[in-house]
């Protein structure tokens, strides 16, 4: 089942050239300035979800060694199939 999205109405300010600009890109693409600021925004939030998680990586290989002593050497695959398919 797909959820929609509430539209919430939200306040900016932007800088007068930054206002204009949008006004272009508004025109330029044909669509309404809100859709375009959401859909930049998304392409932000997709590139720091990535960082994100890339920091989350980096933190688990950098404690890898420290985690190798306390699942006895096994492999993620093999913790998984212990515990189960829910995991």
């Amino acid at each position: 089942m797909k959820t929609v999205d509430r539209k919430v109405r939200k306040n900016i300010v932007l800088s007068a050239s930054i206002e204009k600009e949008l006004k272009e890109m508004a025109e330029y693409y044909k669509k309404p300035q809100s859709v375009l600021i959401e859909e930049l925004l998304k392409e932000k939030l997709k590139e720091y979800k990535k960082k994100k998680k890339k920091e989350a990586l980096e933190k688990i290989l950098k404690n890898a060694e420290y985690f190798a002593g306390v699942t006895g050497n096994k492999t993620f695959q093999e913790l998984k199939e212990e515990r189960g398919s829910e995991y």
